[in-house]
């Protein structure tokens, strides 16, 4: 499904990741484990459409990417939640969610709505509330139930349990 070959990223004139290859098929989980600074981020920012690639190739579902705006990369069916959250803090739990499903159209915000507050009934109770007035676990929900809106096919989380119950995380 996702197929990384030689991949250079970096920021400015700084060379984050390179020689970077990475496969994932099918309902595999892939896991990136490295040290600080080693290009964890850089990668899924690469694969995302956040950060460009300078040399290599992204592919997905046989598609090659790395020249693509990341609106784009959205549509064709990879979610990114990044590291840090990046909710929108002014806006309602609903609002946030809401925008993740753009791509789909309103009816699937309708459809899977109820999913993702299934998954997360803590969303359930503050879709009223501003994303900013949440809990550092209860945003790190909302990025995730957020990038489950778009009904991705794969789904890039960078520290996915950063703020989490230990709870949430195991189930």
């Amino acid at each position: 499904m996702l197929e990384v070959r030689g991949l250079e990223a970096g920021y400015g004139g700084i060379v984050a990741v390179k020689g970077i290859d990475l496969d994932v098929g099918e309902n595999e989980i892939v896991t990136l484990i490295g040290a600080n600074g080693a290009g964890k981020t850089t990668t899924l920012k690469a694969i995302s459409g956040l950060v460009r690639a300078r040399a290599g190739s992204i592919t997905f579902a046989q598609q090659s990417i790395e020249k693509h705006q990341p609106h784009d990369i959205v549509r064709l069916g990879i979610s990114h939640v990044p590291e840090g959250r990046g909710i929108f803090a002014r806006l309602t739990v609903y609002e946030n969610l809401q925008l993740g499903s753009y791509v789909q159209g309103p009816r699937a915000a309708v459809e899977d709505l109820p999913k993702v507050f299934d998954l997360f009934p803590r969303l359930k109770e503050r879709a009223s509330q501003t994303g900013g007035t949440l809990s550092g676990g209860e945003q790190q929900m909302l990025a995730i139930g957020r990038a489950l809106m778009a009904r991705p096919r794969l789904l890039l989380m960078d520290e996915p349990s950063m703020g989490l119950s230990p709870l949430l995380v195991e189930t």
